[in-house]
């Protein structure tokens, strides 16, 4: 396209930073590509031109060049035609015109909308929540079930409870090459297994993983009868293996149930790994409902912070009144934190704008209420919220739960199927210790920590660190059924993606950055409403920030 040049609309260099750019855009509900960022750099009045998007109706989705140039015609025609006079008008386009893009056909575009949100197929999303009925089975809460003193014995119990569900899994699951057998006696007969032909297979609790100086990784493995010290080393060439390239790369986190198989040294005190076994299928097969509705998922709203995004949570509130897609979602599901709370961490009251805890709870219901009658909330709590810190977590006080009408409350976490669907909901309170433990898993991609937990069929692995643990003598954390959708919350992250079969869910938090994340340098990402249909299983992400 060519548009007349005129030095009162572009000066390379001069103009508004990217940041303000990109922040006038995101009020437009308008994505930039990179390739975008010179010729909007180059404008002298960007925000002109980027209001003009509200004019033209070209609000939301994913910004492109020809709507740039369109924007920016709109923007200069009142300038154009107020300041130029009319001889300068009629000169040759070859006098005054100059490329600004090239002309390209049919640019393909990351993300389609329509009606100024992401694009969805009806067939996708079938059915209307004002038709079904409620269909919720709960399979595993904590609350009015947790019986743990606290005690060494729980303690044991908790781990034996563990090792022995897990080990079964291993077994079930994973492509041993002999039947395990216990370690003490392994160690008892370790002259048997020295040979390639005569490897050895065990299975038990990680203890104490570490790397050695030449970058092999090294790990106590202790069962119910003892424990040996297990190698991995670092291969090259043609005895490289990418599935322990994986291990080494990322490590392995204290208390993990895993399966070895491999031989020992000569002497016995070094069992050498030459595979590791993990309890997790290769492929899980998704349970569809026979009902079209869908669910959707939020989690740290945070409610009573002086960053609670409140007019983003109304415009979702409009939304879920108004929008054809709207009307398909019967539960929301909203994954812990969902208050600020009182206390949590050192200077909180000076970010408060509700300094009462239970005025903050009845402040959220008010907002719960606002949502349309076919919508059933399904509420957990989190490490911000009023209930004992150690996992599980049951779930709120009645004298809390008094002030909502529509909401079912559970534990932290809950398993529970949806139309016989089966979620895993959990707030993700030990992501923290993956990013800590695994060098693969940081706070900017958080849905690793999750592909990890699957891989280990447990939540919260390690004991004693940044998660605290209730040992109960059922271990509440072990993940027994696969589910077919995994959601998390707690880190502010956002993403929605496919593992083995099992969708995970990052849930979107409604809190802008705060003065703790602005000094780690984190940004979150706020404000988007994962929704999948429980018959489909087609996901789709409404942003409203």
């Amino acid at each position: 396209m060519h548009i007349p040049f005129e030095s009162s609309w572009f000066s390379w260099g001069m103009g508004e930073t990217w940041s303000d750019i990109v922040a006038d855009l995101r009020r437009q509900r308008l994505l930039v590509p990179q390739s975008l960022k010179e010729k909007l750099l180059s404008l002298e009045e960007p925000k002109s031109v980027i209001n003009a998007a509200t004019a033209l109706n070209l609000t939301g989705g994913m910004l492109t060049a020809s709507m740039l140039d369109e924007m920016i015609l709109h923007a200069r025609q009142p300038v154009q035609a107020a300041a130029e006079p009319q001889a300068v008008l009629q000169k040759p386009a070859d006098d005054l015109a100059r490329t600004i893009a090239p002309l390209v056909e049919n640019e393909p575009l990351d993300i389609q909308f329509r009606n100024n949100l992401p694009d969805w197929r009806e067939v996708d999303f079938s059915m209307q929540a004002d038709d079904a009925s409620t269909e919720v089975e709960i399979h595993y809460d904590i609350t009015g079930n947790s019986i743990t003193e606290g005690k060494m014995t729980d303690i044991k119990a908790c781990f034996n409870d563990r090792l022995k569900s897990i080990r079964r899994l291993i077994v079930q699951n994973s492509n041993l090459p002999r039947k395990h057998q216990e370690i003490s006696r392994l160690l008892a007969e370790y002259s048997r297994y020295q040979g390639y032909e005569n490897k050895a297979v065990a299975i038990g609790l990680v203890n104490e993983p570490r790397y050695t100086k030449n970058g092999h990784l090294m790990w106590g493995l202790e069962d119910e009868t003892g424990e040996m010290t297990c190698l991995l080393t670092k291969r090259t060439g043609d005895d490289r293996d990418r599935a322990h390239e994986r291990i080494l790369d990322a490590g392995l986190m204290p208390d993990d149930v895993m399966g070895v198989s491999g031989t020992f040294s000569q002497t016995g005190d070094i069992f050498y790994v030459d595979d590791l076994h993990f309890p997790l299928e290769s492929k899980h097969q998704k349970t569809s409902a026979e009902a079209g509705i869908s669910v959707a998922f939020v989690s740290d709203i945070h409610v009573g912070s002086r960053t609670f995004l409140e007019a983003q949570w109304h415009k979702m509130v409009r939304w879920f009144h108004t929008d054809p897609l709207a009307k398909t979602i019967k539960y929301l599901i909203l994954s812990g934190d969902c208050v600020d709370g009182v206390g949590i961490y050192p200077g909180q009251d000076k970010e408060l704008a509700i300094p009462d805890f239970y005025a903050q709870y009845s402040e959220f219901a008010k907002l719960l209420e606002l949502l349309p009658e076919w919508v059933e909330c399904l509420m957990l709590p989190g490490n911000h919220d009023a209930v004992r810190p150690a996992e599980p977590q049951p779930t709120l006080e009645k004298e809390i739960q008094q002030d909502y009408n529509t909401t079912m409350f559970v534990g932290n976490p809950c398993d529970f199927s949806l139309h016989g669907v089966r979620i895993l909901s959990y707030h993700g309170k030990s992501i923290d210790d993956f990013v800590a433990g695994l060098k693969t898993v940081t706070y900017a991609e958080p849905v690793e920590a999750m592909r990890e937990m699957l891989r280990r069929r447990h939540l919260a692995p390690q004991w004693g660190g940044k998660t605290p643990l209730s040992p109960e003598p059922e271990d509440g954390l072990v993940i027994r059924e696969v589910p077919d959708i995994f959601v998390t919350g707690h880190v502010h992250g956002h993403e929605c993606t496919d593992f083995r079969g099992t969708t995970l869910i990052q849930s979107s938090t409604w809190q802008d950055q705060t003065s703790y994340q602005r000094m780690l340098g984190f940004q979150p990402k706020p404000c988007m409403l994962t929704v999948v249909n429980l018959k489909s299983h087609q996901s789709i992400s409404i942003p409203f920030a």
